[in-house]
């Protein structure tokens, strides 16, 4: 055999092994790619509120409709200060009117769900970390229950300051009405200091009912100063994945009479 055909032969069974190689290599199934967390959002100037990170979830389907589903929006709206920012009825501030039918990351109630539970981009903060799965929901029916108005105008809202009558700019204090009277029932309370947003007597919002606080804590000595610190302070662990946020600007003559009424309230108990 002359010396052109042993290269020949080698040349050939080399590239036979290596095609043979590849060919393996290219059939076999790739590893399968496994992931416990599930799509979250994170982004540069991240906002959490109340500090608390939103978990991680699959995007949860909207529950079925309840009948207080749009009042408990509303009063989440404007206890976690969405109209802050978004105005009085949602119809716009410094932020959008998420009224108007006009929405810059979608308007589907899924993609909406998504904008409050994660937050967005400039200036959005994330509430799934306080509000939890079914608050965010609530304030989902809550937005989608207002009706698109039938003219959606563009202000200038600077231009609109100055023009503004001379009588109205000038230092003269206007006025003003007169402050609500603090309320000194425990429901007033609680509907001033912002508990009923998350809380009712006989059933679930965000926060656990009334009812049921009563019921875990009927019979242990010395349980309203811790509840009242928890209420001051804030907590979690105890009702599930959402946390209780602190409550500081609540009065603490407040905070012990609203605690007194739930523990001893015999319209708690029944």
């Amino acid at each position: 055999m002359n010396t052109r055909m042993v290269v020949s032969t080698v040349a050939l069974a080399v590239t036979s092994a290596l095609t043979a190689s590849y060919a393996g290599q290219k059939t076999a199934a790739p590893p399968a790619e496994t992931s416990s967390s599930a799509p979250g959002m994170r982004y540069e100037a991240h906002v959490n509120a109340g500090d608390v990170a939103p978990p991680s979830i699959p995007l949860p389907r909207r529950p079925a409709s309840r009948a207080n589903d749009v009042k408990n929006g509303e009063n989440l709206f404007y206890s976690m200060n969405c109209d802050g920012c978004h105005g009085a009825g949602a119809s716009g501030d410094v932020g959008p009117s998420l009224v108007d039918g006009r929405w810059r990351y979608g308007g589907a109630d899924e993609e909406v769900f998504q904008s409050i539970f994660y937050g967005r981009p400039k200036g959005m903060p994330a509430f799934g970390g306080v509000l939890g799965s079914d608050g965010a929901w609530m304030i989902v029916s809550y937005l989608k229950a207002q009706p698109v108005p039938d003219i959606v105008p563009t202000i200038n809202y600077d231009e609109q300051d100055n023009a503004a009558s001379p009588a109205a700019a000038s230092d003269t204090p206007a006025a003003s009405a007169s402050e609500p009277k603090h309320a000194t029932d425990p429901l007033g309370q609680m509907a001033q200091d912002g508990c009923v947003a998350c809380h009712a007597i006989d059933h679930k919002i965000v926060g656990p009912a009334f009812r049921d606080v009563a019921a875990k804590y009927r019979g242990m000595s010395n349980v309203a100063p811790r509840l009242e610190a928890k209420v001051k302070n804030g907590g979690a662990g105890v009702w599930g994945e959402v946390p209780m946020p602190p409550n500081t600007a609540a009065p603490d003559a407040d905070i012990h009479n609203i605690v007194t009424w739930i523990l001893t309230s015999p319209e708690v108990r029944k």
